[in-house]
């Protein structure tokens, strides 16, 4: 008799064990198709073709700490071998040229906006950094800025390149 209770026991022990793995798989299995789901809406909404559009995703930005944090993570996987092509990419991959045109880095001369005080530069930063080997770089910072400056700089000129041929 004494026996009989001690399996019952271990049999009901055993399927806790079990029902609890079940759940926590089923858990995970959400977590990864909301991400999924949430790179998909991310990439629908780029690249941002106008400021209006900027403004939204800015305020997307501001509001919703799970939406930025969605976004540096797609950013991240946008990759590259260095912080210079990791942040063309990023920036092809956000911006239409003709947006790129309206902004400058600080915003000086020819009326043109300030692309240093937008959250999406912040995010951009994040983004680089998230990858170890550009965190553990000591000039990352400045070289990130570096290279939006380069990529804000040389966009109006590709797109005179464009019409030209």
């Amino acid at each position: 008799m004494l026996t009989i209770k001690y399996e019952i026991k271990s049999i009901h022990e055993k399927l806790d064990i079990i029902i609890q793995r079940d759940e926590e798989n089923t858990l995970t299995k959400t977590k990864e198709s909301q991400l999924l789901y949430d790179t998909c809406f991310i990439d629908d909404k780029l690249p941002i073709k106008s400021q209006e559009n900027l403004q939204e995703f800015e305020n997307e930005l501001s509001i919703d700490k799970n939406y930025r944090h969605q976004l540096v993570k797609r950013l991240s996987s946008v990759g590259g071998k260095s912080i210079k092509i990791m942040v063309k990419r990023i920036m092809t991959l956000m911006f239409t040229p003709e947006l790129l045109c309206k902004f400058s880095y600080n915003g000086r001369g020819n009326k043109k906006c300030s692309f240093d005080k937008l959250l999406v530069n912040k995010t951009i930063f994040e983004s680089v950094k998230t990858i170890k080997k550009f965190a553990a770089s000591d000039n990352s910072t400045n070289e990130i800025e570096q290279v939006i400056k380069y990529v804000l700089i040389q966009t109006p000129f590709k797109i005179k390149d464009k019409i030209v041929q």
